[in-house]
């Protein structure tokens, strides 16, 4: 929204006491965002009045003119033009002098079109900065001497000031600028003049009933008050200079004296109306109009102002005559019922309607304009009278003819809530944290326009209309009025006072952070999200028991009711779905999974009612259709995560076997003899279950129970150097019975020789050319010295000793 200084002044004395940047600033630090200050005269330094004294075809070009034009110079400056607006000789312009530069950057020079010397430019408003949209151009009298400067002829020494709309979304007063300049009035403590109607008193008098203007109103809700009235023998011209200067001075182009006004009063007060044309408000005589405010018809359509045709329903309210709408309520008037030139009687209508129908309805029809961005932000009923009597009193004004010919017609049925508001003097010093005397708050409230009343330490307060309308409602509403004036730059800051204790370190988290570093950036696993809820397919897919999952009452998908007990039903659909496009997937979650077996929390710290138990998981899996190991894939991401958490882990002891889980590709593992995790193949008709034809690596680890255990032993790494002598690696493959474990051969090795540093199983088959109830497992086995390079012979012979005892202890038969 544009705001002129000069259209302030009109209302509060300010004239040479502040600056334009101080006026901003104090508005921009206590009511609304002042985007920018501009100098309504800047950069026209090189326009002056210039006077046509000839005007010729360009002999080179069927479009253009050459014009010989007086400019206060010793001779006249000769200027092409096109078809911009019909020029005459004797019309007095705005020119550019070649060389300036124009408000919009361009830049105007003598140069050659077409063969001809052009030393200028006729310049319209728009390219002078002063209008926005369309195209006009001022043409001055004879009592403007050639030569003056645009500034002086036009009197444009004014700022504007840029405000940004959304600051002003909860104040409907400040729409226009008498509601500006009464917050201006306040911040400079000058005081604001009455906005004066010249003969208000006369107005309510002056219908001589010759007309019978009747007003119809059938949804009151959305219409609470409708203003109107018939003024006749109105002739339709220009506007007078000072209120075309005003219009353009905020962006907005003079049409004729009659639509001026509405726009005028609009931009004074901050209360849109609107003007008929009474000739085309059908009615059933010359004697009687009437106006009814409904909805539209299924089928209706309006040809409006901005030559669009809107396709109406019964949700869109209108203002219509006997036969058809005029226009649509709160937003835009129709094209056929405008005022022309040839308008000789007006109604003149103003009204509120309801915000919130006029933000869902403008949004609806892609309809913003200026009226609309007004009434949805719920506008003082009361500004109906005043902008109507403004409007009379402007046309009677413009149009010395012109009469009153109907009484103002008035159909309200609206309240507001005007308070009182009750509060104590001390809450101002509790909620800002500062003494602000009693003086200046009275001070501040009643220029703001509230009616204070003062009884000992309380303060009753009467909201003013324009603020009652969704904005002031509450004591905390009047603290922060009496703080924004006061000045927030007044109020002291300090910080408070706390404790500098850092907060208890949660060990959980930091553990769930280091693994998912593990598993992202050195194991190039995608970490995804999935939500705590299951479907039953899913449920019956994984094998397992749904009426071991907990429902919930009110799901918010009933497709997936159930709470999940494990991160693998929605992982493995992610694992499915992403498959079919890449080769390989590894991917992994960190969650809770509810367990009904086991409590968990309260409910409430005074509460009987227990939560069930949520232990935090990682599932990890791992697919790829060219790997057909996928366990040991799995096992490497253990033995990742264990060495990088220095923590001592093995395999521990199977008790049962999970539906999900393959039968024979499985393994628990446990740090301080607590089973931690498991680490498996999926099984393969689960796989199938889900649409998976590959076989898949799983990883599942309680983070719950490995944090509670590194709690209770702290991990103490301890840095041993580098071994300077290289080690030598064997491999080693025997044949044992079926139910010998990894962990049984492990504590063979353990100790068989003192060279035999590490090991690591690399493979176990128990395919074809294997005897019944055996299986083949296969070692690389590491021998290293911390003294010396080991040879051969020292290898040989401790390979030997390995593999004796395997053959002692497990009756292994060694392979070759």
């Amino acid at each position: 929204m544009l705001v002129s200084l000069n259209w302030l002044k009109k209302y509060v004395n300010i004239n040479n006491t502040f600056s334009a940047e101080e006026v901003a600033a104090k508005l921009k630090a206590s009511t609304v965002e002042v985007e920018r200050v501009d100098y309504q005269g800047k950069n026209l330094e090189g326009i002056v009045v210039g006077e046509i004294l000839e005007i010729m075809k360009h002999p080179h070009a069927d479009k253009l003119s050459i014009a010989k034009v007086e400019v206060g110079e010793e001779k006249p400056r000769q200027i092409i033009f096109g078809q911009m607006v019909q020029m005459q000789v004797g019309f007095k312009v705005p020119v550019a002098l070649a060389p300036t530069i124009l408000p919009g950057g361009k830049e105007i020079k003598k140069t050659i079109m077409r063969g001809e010397i052009s030393e200028g430019m006729l310049c319209l408003d728009q390219e002078m900065g002063l209008l926005k949209e369309g195209a006009s151009i001022h043409f001055f009298g004879k009592e403007v001497q050639n030569g003056t400067p645009i500034v002086e002829a036009l009197d444009l020494d004014d700022y504007i000031f840029e405000i940004d709309n959304k600051s002003l979304s909860h104040r409907p007063d400040l729409w226009g600028h008498y509601g500006i300049a009464r917050e201006v009035s306040v911040l400079f403590n000058r005081d604001l003049n009455e906005y004066e109607i010249k003969a208000a008193k006369e107005i309510k008098k002056l219908g001589n009933r010759e007309i019978k203007l009747d007003v119809a109103v059938e949804d009151q809700e959305l219409c609470p008050r409708f203003m109107g009235v018939v003024i006749s023998g109105v002739k339709v011209g220009e506007s007078p200079e000072w209120m075309k200067r005003a219009l353009l001075a905020v962006g907005l182009r003079p049409i004729n004296n009659i639509v001026d006004i509405t726009n005028y009063v609009m931009l004074d007060l901050g209360k849109p109306m609107h003007v008929f044309d009474k000739s085309k408000v059908a009615s059933k005589n010359l004697k009687d109009t009437k106006l009814t405010v409904r909805k539209a018809k299924e089928g209706e359509r309006l040809t409006a102002l901005d030559g669009k045709i809107y396709d109406l329903d019964n949700s869109i309210l209108v203002v219509a005559d006997m036969e058809k709408p005029l226009a649509l309520a709160g937003m835009i008037g129709g094209e056929e019922s405008g005022v022309t030139s040839n308008t000789t009687d007006i109604v003149f209508e103003t009204a509120i309607w309801d915000a919130a129908y006029i933000r869902k309805t403008s949004n609806k029809l892609g309809l913003r304009t200026d009226a609309a961005l007004r009434f949805e932000k719920s506008l003082d009923p009361n500004l109906c009278e005043l902008s109507l009597q403004k409007a009379i009193e402007l046309t009677l004004e413009m149009c010395p003819e012109a009469k009153v010919a109907s009484k103002i017609v008035d159909k309200k049925h609206f309240t507001l809530p005007v308070g009182p508001i009750t509060i104590d003097l001390a809450t101002f010093k509790k909620k800002l944290g500062v003494e602000i005397p009693e003086k200046e708050i009275l001070r501040i409230l009643e220029k703001l326009g509230f009616d204070v009343r003062a009884k000992r330490d309380v303060l009753s307060l009467k909201i003013p209309t324009w603020r009652a309308t969704k904005d002031v409602a509450i004591a905390e509403d009047v603290v922060e009025e009496v703080a924004r004036i006061f000045g927030y730059e007044n109020i002291p800051s300090a910080l408070p006072f706390f404790s500098i204790t850092p907060p208890e370190s949660n060990k959980l988290r930091l553990l769930e952070r280091k693994i998912k570093n593990i598993l992202s950036s050195e194991l190039g696993y995608s970490e995804v999200y999935n939500y705590a809820f299951v479907s039953e397919m899913q449920i019956n897919k994984l094998g397992d028991d749904v009426s071991k999952y907990i429902e919930l009452d009110n799901p918010l998908s009933k497709e997936k009711p159930f709470l999940r007990r494990n991160l693998l039903p929605n992982l493995l659909d992610n694992l499915a779905s992403n498959i079919e496009r890449f080769p390989e997937v590894k991917i992994f979650e960190v969650g809770k999974v509810f367990t009904m077996e086991e409590t968990g929390a309260r409910v409430k710290a005074n509460s009987d009612d227990l939560l069930p138990h949520q232990d935090v998981w990682l599932t990890a899996l791992f697919g790829s259709k060219k790997e057909v190991a996928p366990f040991w894939q799995a096992r490497r991401v253990v033995e990742n995560i264990m060495t990088a958490l220095g923590v001592a882990w093995k395999p521990a002891p199977l008790d049962k076997v999970l539906p999900w889980e393959h039968p024979s590709r499985l393994a628990l593992f446990s740090v301080h003899e607590v089973v931690v995790g498991t680490v498996h193949e999926l099984h393969p008709e689960t796989a199938m279950r889900y649409g998976l034809d590959i076989r898949v690596g799983v990883i599942r680890i309680n983070l719950d129970k490995l944090c509670e255990i590194l709690n209770k032993y702290p991990v103490n790494k301890v840095y041993q150097a580098l071994p300077i002598y290289p080690e030598t690696e064997r491999d080693l493959a025997f044949l044992v019975d079926k139910k010998v474990t990894h962990a049984d051969v492990e504590s063979f090795l353990q100790g068989a020789d003192k060279l035999l540093e590490k090991w690591e199983l690399f493979d176990v088959y128990d395919g074809k050319n294997i005897g019944n109830g055996k299986k083949s497992m296969a070692y690389h086995l590491i021998y290293a010295h911390p003294e010396h390079t080991l040879t051969t012979e020292e290898v040989d012979k401790a390979q030997a000793k390995v593999a004796r005892i395997l053959q002692q202890k497990l009756n292994a038969e060694i392979r070759k």
